[in-house]
């Protein structure tokens, strides 16, 4: 048969076997990343992890946008993101917008050094936020939230959906065994140990995953089986500021999320791993919460 034909059959079979019960998107329209992306260097291509979000909070007697978390488009109408993120705010600090297809936080137009250019980024409302029931703010146990966007976004190169491990070979993935990647804006630690709050350009990090055995002993804290683990290479890691963050790998050539960034002891520290609130353990929750 066709090698053409043999590949449309089965992404024709895993869209039908994702979407049979699902208000998600398919892979094919979710998960895709169109860019290769840079060994060797922190900063995305300009194309890179299109569902990559980002959380724009307002402070009370303070001119400037705040961006202190990230997030996912699992949808045109959701972003999934921490619970820690949306809990604590009031009238005087709060998330006011989500902005998509950034990756240039100091221009308006973004362009790389070959002069490719995105479309501008885009800034949506948020129509209602659904933190976990369970959450727990001292633990961080179920941290997990939905953002309601006020309306629905086009998808494009720059701003399309994740998708989610709903089945098959995504939802069976062995985690300890998978390398990840993390996508963000937050802090980046200097040679000198010293910390710059906030990057300017999207960067991404590629990190191991860990067993829950080996992550619980390296916390005073218990891991539990809703939360997954992943680095504990020095100087890799999610920070704060990515709290909210997609850790995603791609099955069948398509991206799909694992894990929302959580919290940890410091940033980069060898044999500690980050905790990430591990997304298939939410998969209902996540479901139900849909409109």
């Amino acid at each position: 048969m066709n090698a053409k034909i043999v590949s449309y059959l089965f992404v024709l079979l895993v869209h039908l076997t994702y979407s049979a019960c699902s208000k998600l998107p398919d892979p094919g329209t979710c998960g895709v990343q169109v860019s290769d992306r840079i060994y060797g260097g922190n900063i995305t291509n300009i194309d890179s992890y299109p569902w990559t979000a980002i959380l724009v909070f307002r402070q009370t007697g303070f001119d400037p946008d705040l961006f202190h978390c990230g997030g996912s488009l699992i949808s045109d109408r959701y972003v999934l993101t921490a619970a820690h993120c949306t809990d604590g705010t009031d009238e005087n600090y709060y998330i006011d917008r989500i902005r998509l297809g950034e990756w240039d936080l100091q221009t308006e137009k973004d362009c790389d050094s070959n002069s490719a250019c995105s479309d501008p980024p885009i800034d949506v409302g948020i129509e209602k936020i659904i933190s976990h029931e369970g959450f727990n703010k001292l633990t961080l146990i179920n941290d997990i939230a939905l953002i309601k966007l006020n309306r629905s976004v086009n998808f494009t190169d720059f701003i399309s959906p994740v998708c989610l491990p709903l089945s098959g070979n995504a939802k069976n993935l062995d985690t300890d065994e998978t390398v990840f990647t993390a996508v963000g804006w937050g802090n980046t630690e200097h040679r000198n140990g010293s910390y710059e709050y906030g990057s300017r350009y999207k960067l991404h990090v590629k990190l191991n995953g860990v067993s829950l055995e080996i992550c619980d002993g390296a916390y005073d804290e218990d891991i539990i089986s809703s939360q997954l683990c992943a680095g504990a290479e020095k100087g890799k890691d999610t920070c704060q500021g990515d709290s909210g963050g997609g850790l995603v790998a791609p099955v069948d050539g398509f991206y799909y999320e694992y894990g929302v960034v959580s919290w940890g002891y410091g940033c980069g520290r060898k044999g500690v791993p980050g905790v990430y609130t591990r997304v298939t353990s939410f998969l209902d929750w996540i479901e139900n919460h849909l409109d």
